[in-house]
């Protein structure tokens, strides 16, 4: 094969050529330039010499005349390779200095190889050799890459790359293409910055591109060393220290991106362990695209720098000195820079070597109100602000003229006046000689960016329904009047205040009108606040006011009445008025606390115990508040791990037949026996229970419970009698006692007969509907169902004959002075009448001496508990009683 010297001052052309050239097993040499060309031709004697026309320096048409003057080289073949001029026009040019042969770029692969072979004289045969399929790399028979293709694909690669103009779809296009071109089943690629020390785009296919991100400007390590190289590394069974994440990888090939000015980067391609590894063909389908992306990549970089535009068409204004056809291609690309320059959303803005504009574009025009005519000739000073001092201008001058470029934010002022900030970045363009010719600024207008920046801090810090401050602003603000407050010995007053029944507002207009009246109310607390105070709202319908000047409690009271009396005011809700009123609890400093936190906390302590005692009032916070809080928090706290760790126990009172004294029935009652509180009354924590919806797993666990021990006297021979349970509210609203009760039954093996659920009236009164469905599932199980405290509620008969019953039960308050009170005790004979009228049974709580029971007895009533018979007791207690044929009364009688 032949020896061929490829001239051309791009280095992806001469690249591509030599990469090309290889495939045909021909030995290549590079020039950049005609000098360069000259030295390489008479020192090595190529063959042959492809060379470009238009090259700065000694061109091509200079450099075959220089070689056709020189005895010693004359008769070397010569190709001319161009992309400026017309063919006719190269053939011109050729035909001056003795080539016959001429190419316009870009060239098809064949054409070159039949250009090739004509100036050689290889004839078809070897025309035919240098299309030839490269080695085989997997079937021989069937290679999945005919050479033919994979340069076709190579050459719709190139274009595709020299179109695109976003780096990132520049370098997606490149992996996806050249992994398919490879077959590799990972490939990844990465372009560094001009330094080569950062990242600015890692792309990869089968891997994830953040694995190879802590090593990609490594140079010590794979694949980051890659960029460094000299050569490919083509490693047949994996690199020797793999990329992160790929401990044991099959064959690898990775190579340098770069060219003749820096390296951009690197590449590199892996298959799967036990694949075929890389051939020289794949290494140099590598090399050749790597070569076209590091000048598609170097030329995106420049079609993206206005600095490089004005460049480039000055070099073509050189060229058109020279040549007419180089004239038109210069005005082409002119006017592609001015559409460039014209439809950037960027302002743009040149001046001269004097700082007068010379051009502006129209983005500048939309952004600062000026039109180019207005500023042509003009200092761009007339866009000053008048936010910057002397010494920020003085830098902005020292730096352009030291470092060639300025980069920051900067506040301008438009032409209506409005001044508005940048992101303005400022270049020196400096001539041949080093002296600078123009100054090209390139601008972003951020007035959006910063007013979406300021939205976002003001929701960061402001309630979005009411627009008053929240939590952390409130907290923000509260600390410079502490400050204030604390240094003058003043002192400070915070109010939390919760709108009473705000729910009704919103269970009758929606929560759209919910809102409405929160709006309002936040509107008369920020006017009450006037600037001197704080109003925010916390959240739903806690809202707080601060004063900050506050004299004494005196003060305080009188804010605390108005408060009340704005809040009290109608308020207009679609057409109707509605009337809010307040809560109110006050903490003050310094009596109450001496940071934000405390004053609040101390203000959420008075607000609690008012709305306890009622509403539309107020009340100052009090030392004791905070320690009955903390208690109940303890209490909570400790009754949340109670029932985990069998803290828990059932005690049983016995219900026993005043006629005979045996026992016919028993009540489950709840006790709670703390370590660290001893014996906690169940007044102190049902309640609490109750509160904190703790009432409802606490309930499950007492009704298995009473199963359980039912159970197990039975089992150990007792007489079987039945054992009753108090269901809560919020069982019963949970919609799943029915299911709770079946689960302990088959759980524990009780039969249904000997389980009894006891309820109040309460229960009945919430969503009766559902608690009667409940009711009338637990009845068809075969579970009794009792209406215990019978008569404090609101006794409706309604309920009575609409609720599946089986028995009521008289509250002990009745039968307390049922001998001593006609009106108890006319109760306690209503009651046992209507229950005998109902055909339900009816048991007296609260038997003590023996008066009530005989009285109970004589009008009736003939199963009785209380303390005249038994104490509620432990499970071995009542087993004791249990075995008792008949059971003894302990009152007088």
């Amino acid at each position: 094969m032949a020896t061929v010297l490829v001239v051309d001052d791009r280095p992806g052309n001469r690249e591509y050529l030599v990469a090309l050239l290889g495939f045909a097993g021909h030995r290549t040499l590079q020039a950049a330039d005609g000098a360069q060309a000259l030295a390489c031709a008479r020192a090595q004697r190529p063959d042959l010499v492809i060379t470009d026309i238009l090259m700065p320096g000694m061109d091509g048409h200079a450099f075959v005349q220089r070689l056709r003057a020189d005895p010693l080289v004359a008769g070397t073949r010569v190709i001319f390779y161009s992309a400026v001029y017309t063919e006719e026009e190269t053939a011109q040019i050729a035909s001056s200095c003795g080539v016959t042969t001429v190419l316009s770029k870009p060239a098809e692969p064949q054409a070159i190889f039949d250009a090739i072979d004509a100036e050689l004289g290889l004839g078809d045969a070897a025309s035919e050799l240098s299309v030839a399929a490269p080695p085989a790399r997997r079937d021989p028979a069937q290679p999945p890459h005919p050479l033919e293709q994979r340069l076709a694909a190579l050459e719709a690669l190139c274009l595709r790359m020299a179109r695109e103009r976003r780096p990132e779809t520049l370098a997606e296009t490149f992996v996806d293409a050249l992994a398919t071109l490879l077959d590799a089943d990972e490939l990844a690629l990465c372009l560094l910055d001009a330094d080569g020390t950062q990242v600015r785009h890692l792309h990869a296919h089968g891997i994830a591109a953040e694995l190879l991100l802590d090593v990609a400007a490594d140079p010590g390590r794979l694949p980051g060393a890659l960029a460094q190289a000299d050569t490919p590394l083509r490693e047949p069974g994996g690199a020797a220290v793999p990329p992160p994440g790929r401990a044991h990888p099959g064959p690898f090939l990775g190579l340098p991106v770069h060219d003749a000015r820096r390296r951009h980067g690197w590449v590199y391609a892996t298959r799967r362990a036990g694949a075929a590894p890389f051939c020289e063909e794949d290494e140099i389908i590598a090399v050749m695209v790597a070569a076209h992306l590091a000048v598609a990549y170097d030329n995106l970089n420049l079609y993206q720098l206005v600095q490089g535009q004005v460049l480039q068409l000055q070099r073509e204004a050189d060229a058109r000195e020279r040549a007419d056809a180089a004239l038109r291609e210069s005005e082409h690309r002119l006017v592609l820079a001015r559409q460039v320059f014209d439809s950037t959303a960027e302002s743009i803005m040149m001046t001269n070597a004097d700082a007068n504009i010379v051009a502006a574009n129209p983005a500048f025009e939309r952004i600062t109100g000026y039109s180019e005519a207005e500023v042509l000739g003009h200092n761009p000073r007339l866009l000053r602000s008048g936010r910057h001092d002397h010494a920020f201008y003085r830098e902005m001058w020292q730096a352009l003229s030291e470092q060639g470029q300025w980069r920051g934010e900067i506040w301008n002022r438009r032409k209506n006046g409005e001044i508005y900030p940048e992101l303005i970045s400022i270049s020196a363009v400096r001539g041949a000689s080093g002296s600078v010719n123009a100054y090209v600024s390139v601008s972003t207008d951020l007035s959006a960016l910063k007013a979406a920046h300021h939205q976002v801090d003001y929701l960061a810090n402001h309630d979005t329904l009411t627009g008053l401050a929240n939590r952390a602003l409130l907290f923000e603000r509260m600390e410079p009047a502490l400050a204030s407050a604390r240094r003058d010995g003043g002192q400070l007053a915070l109010m939390m205040f919760n709108l009473d029944r705000l729910q009704r507002i919103n269970d009758s207009l929606g929560q759209a009108g919910g809102d409405a009246a929160l709006r309002e109310v936040g509107r008369r607390t920020a006017a009450l606040a006037g600037e001197d105070n704080i109003a925010a709202r916390l959240g739903s319908d806690d809202f707080v006011l601060m004063l900050a000047r506050c004299a004494g409690t005196e003060d305080a009271i009188t804010c605390a009445r108005k408060l009340l009396d704005t809040i009290a005011r109608p308020i207009r809700v679609d057409s109707h008025d509605v009337v809010l009123t307040a809560s109110i609890g006050i903490g003050m400093y310094p009596r109450d606390g001496d940071t934000a936190g405390d004053l609040l906390k101390a203000a959420d302590a008075a607000l609690t115990n008012m709305k306890a005692s009622g509403s539309n009032d107020f009340r100052f916070f009090q030392r004791d508040m905070n320690a009955q809080a903390l208690q109940l928090l303890a209490l909570e706290s400790r009754l949340r791990r109670a029932l985990e760790r069998g803290e828990l126990a059932l005690h049983y009172q016995p219900v026993v037949c005043s006629e005979r004294g045996h026992i016919v029935g028993m009540e489950a009652l709840l006790r709670w026996h703390s370590p660290e509180l001893g014996l906690v009354p169940p007044c102190d924590f049902i309640p609490l229970a109750e509160e904190t919806g703790l009432i409802v797993p606490v309930g499950n666990w007492v009704i298995r419970e009473a199963c359980r021990q039912n159970k197990a006297w039975q089992d150990a021979g007792l007489a079987p009698v039945r054992v009753a349970v108090n269901v809560s509210a919020h069982q019963v609203r949970s919609g799943k006692l029915p299911s709770v009760v079946r689960a302990a039954l088959a759980e524990t093996g009780l039969a249904p007969s000997w389980l009894e659920v006891e309820l109040t009236e309460t229960v009945m009164m919430g969503d009766s509907g559902a608690a009667e469905a409940q009711l009338a599932e637990l009845r068809a199980i075969g579970v009794t169902v009792a209406l215990d405290d019978f008569g404090t509620g609101y006794s409706s008969l309604g309920y009575l004959s609409r609720f599946s019953l089986d028995k009521l039960k008289i509250d002990q308050s009745f039968v307390r002075d049922i001998t001593g009170c006609a009106r108890s005790a006319a109760i306690a004979q209503a009651t046992v009448a209507l229950a005998r009228g109902l055909s339900l049974a009816v048991v007296a709580e609260g038997v003590e001496t023996g008066a009530q029971r005989d009285y109970l007895r004589a009008i009736g009533c003939h199963a009785l508990q209380g303390y005249l018979y038994s104490r509620p007791v432990p499970p071995e207690q009542m087993a004791q009683l249990l075995r008792q044929a008949k059971l003894p009364h302990n009152g007088a009688g």
